[in-house]
């Protein structure tokens, strides 16, 4: 937290406002003057061809094929016979050729075959062969092989194989997962709003002390407590009403007096002039809440500035309508001098336009004491 050089702690007002309280007959405080501070596959049929019948195919020892028998068969029928629809197929009579020389094929060289001339061989004479004419019956259903039954065993069910655990090669170490640890406030804030809440002025007072040494001694942890509800609190004890509470009596007040002016007292007349009324106790919270209120606005600036870089405008801050209502109304001029300082502790650059406003118009309170706090906090803010 940015710290401004050499201005008074706003706290260690706390125990002098209550001694001024306590001698002052009028709730007038003395002021405490403020100091400056800052896949494809492809594949390919080349040249393919089928060879009819009679085509001449060169033979390995380059010879060719007989193209045709060199014997006649009968062509006609000995017989009559029904004439099926499709006539019948003979394959004729295969004869042996004479080897018939072939012209030399010449290595790495395309030669055409020249068509070989064959000279039939005398052969000796044949008995003819009388052919066998087989019937078929065209509309008979073709036979169909059907395989003879076997007879197996039943089969038998195998044992249930259990599946064998496979081991890892490496034994790879055991990862755990730790669940992360829950992050808890550091700070209790139920707890300062109930002691802020609490109708025991003591209590409220003891709180607040605590939250103005938790944000000068340790400010990470106070921002926890920048809360709206503990803006709440601080803003609920500024406007409470005290008409209704006792005040000082009229022995308290020439006690008082007595000690103020140096006269002589007695034990008890002393412990009755330090005791405290309801309504002293309340409105000296009163000032404990606007310096509290103070240290908390700025702790919210530096921290929005430290974050974003921005500087939070003075009607933004927590609190701020509240602290200028309290200069403005209330009837304290303790109270109202309390408000000029807590808005001199919060001053910076971007607020003196707004600060002198209102320093100007505090300079022309009633109060004598409002008026030279005023005095002091706008030559401050001058300085600045």
């Amino acid at each position: 937290m940015i710290q401004v050089p050499s201005i008074q702690n706003p706290y260690q007002v706390y125990p002098m406002a209550q001694q001024q309280y306590m001698q002052n007959p009028m709730y007038m405080p003395q002021p405490q003057a403020p100091q400056a501070d800052y896949n494809a596959v492809k594949i390919a049929i080349n040249g393919a061809s089928v060879q009819a019948p009679g085509a001449q195919q060169p033979q390995a020892g380059g010879y060719a094929v007989p193209t045709m028998p060199y014997y006649s068969y009968p062509q006609a029928d000995l017989y009559s016979y029904p004439q099926a629809l499709q006539q019948p197929y003979y394959m004729p009579a295969q004869t042996v050729m004479a080897p018939v020389a072939m012209a030399p094929v010449q290595p790495q060289e395309a030669v055409a075959a020249q068509p070989v001339v064959q000279q039939p061989l005398p052969m000796p004479p044949v008995p003819p062969v009388q052919p066998q004419v087989v019937q078929q019956n065209l509309n008979a259903p073709a036979a169909v092989a059907v395989p003879e039954p076997v007879i197996t065993q039943a089969a038998v069910a195998a044992p249930e194989v259990q599946p064998k655990e496979v081991k890892p090669e490496t034994t790879q170490p055991k990862v755990e997962v730790v669940k992360p640890e829950e992050l808890k406030p550091q700070v209790d804030i139920n707890a300062f709003i109930a002691e802020l809440t609490n109708p025991d002025f003591e209590k409220q007072a003891s709180a607040m002390e605590n939250i103005a040494m938790m944000v000068n001694q340790e400010p990470q942890k106070a921002t926890e407590l920048l809360d709206e509800r503990v803006v709440k609190a601080l803003t609920d004890i500024l406007n409470a009403d005290t008409k209704e509470l006792v005040g000082p009596s009229k022995e308290q007040m020439e006690a008082r007096q007595k000690i103020m002016t140096g006269k002589q007292v007695t034990d008890a007349e002393k412990e009755l002039a330090n005791a405290m009324t309801p309504k002293e106790q309340a409105e000296r919270n009163k000032s404990y809440a606007l310096f509290t209120m103070a240290i908390m606005q700025k702790l919210f600036g530096d921290e929005v500035q430290k974050l974003s870089g921005q500087v939070v405008p003075i009607t933004e801050l927590p609190g701020a309508v509240a602290v200028v209502e309290q200069l403005k109304s209330n009837p304290n001029p303790m109270v109202r001098a309390s408000a000029i300082e807590s808005l001199s502790y919060i001053q910076r650059p971007e607020y003196k336009n707004d600060l002198n406003t209102i320093f100007t118009i505090a300079k022309n309170d009633q109060d004598k004491n409002v008026q030279e706090t005023a005095t002091a906090a706008l030559a401050k803010l001058n300085k600045a």
